[in-house]
């Protein structure tokens, strides 16, 4: 029992490398983006450093109608 004991605490204190995480899943999708249409209205936000056009819809005048309420 002891030697068995004392095998299991000396696998425990041998350092082993902890396995490589996996690659990230995260890719940028180019063919989900919508192209720009002239008969919609749109806004500038930062991301990253650089301006992107966010278009505006039905959620964004929501938002506009419950920040003009406060």
């Amino acid at each position: 029992m002891a030697l068995r004991l004392g095998l299991l605490l000396e696998r425990l204190r041998q350092a082993k490398p902890l396995p490589k995480p996996p690659p990230a899943l995260f890719r940028e999708h180019p063919e989900v983006r919508t192209p720009l249409r002239l008969d919609l209205p749109y806004y500038a936000a930062r991301r990253g450093g650089k301006f992107i056009l966010i278009p505006w819809d039905g959620y964004m005048e929501e938002v506009e109608r419950a920040l003009e309420e406060l």
